[in-house]
């Protein structure tokens, strides 16, 4: 059964409620993670509150956990400020479903449709972390060292090595607002340059040989 969790300030409540409408799931299986006091939320759909510091990972799982205490298989994770129909959760869920993968989110290029697993460098993400469904029996779950950045690629990396992939699929998808709050917040930029250590603390060994091999290709003039 597929459930949707998104976190929200309350910055937007048009667009929450077109993507709550436009998600085609029944309200109460719609977990909003509100990260302020008072904020509006759709009728019928169950709010969880979480007014602790900064991390959208934290608020990730805790939707995760919540739609999973009520019966979840599978989690869509949704930004407020994403577009989408009735036909994009259905088609990442069956995606999953098909293919065993951990996760399935929407078409990236130049990347094909389809299972994505071990080859990781040099690296090039696929998930969009802006939106994606995560199959709640892999065992995957949002790394809460990251406060606001990187941990999608984080998710990525580890879907594709230890928890049977990522699938892409070409679907409805709209991200209306990508990078927005980051530029414009300076509390979210630091907490960005603290994820950004974090992650190449943690991926060292890959990023090295992703750049040694992408200058090598460079040179070269390869493509991919």
């Amino acid at each position: 059964m597929l459930f949707m969790t998104v976190p929200t300030a309350g910055n937007r409540p048009h667009l929450l409620e077109n993507l709550v409408r436009g998600s085609g799931l029944p309200p109460e299986r719609v977990i909003v993670v509100t990260t302020r006091p008072h904020v509006q939320v759709p009728k019928g759909v169950v709010a969880v509150s979480d007014l602790g510091p900064l991390n959208i990972h934290r608020w990730w799982n805790r939707g995760i956990d919540e739609a999973i205490r009520r019966g979840a298989t599978a989690v869509a994770v949704v930004n407020d400020d994403v577009t989408i129909d009735a036909e994009t959760f259905s088609a990442l869920e069956n995606a999953l479903l098909r293919t065993g993968a951990a996760i399935a989110s929407p078409s990236r290029p130049p990347f094909h449709d389809g299972l994505h697993k071990r080859r990781l460098v040099p690296y090039e993400p696929r998930l969009w972390g802006s939106l994606w469904v995560l199959r709640v029996d892999s065992g995957l779950r949002p790394d809460e060292r990251y406060g606001w950045w990187f941990g999608d690629n984080d998710l990525d990396i580890r879907a594709r090595r230890n928890h049977g992939g990522i699938v892409l699929c070409d679907v409805p998808f709209t991200h209306l607002h990508p990078s927005e709050q980051t530029g414009t917040d300076p509390k979210l930029r630091r907490q960005s340059e603290i994820d950004a250590q974090i992650f190449e603390q943690q991926y060292a060994g890959l990023l090295r040989r992703s750049r040694f091999l992408t200058r090598w290709q460079q040179r070269l003039g390869l493509g991919k």
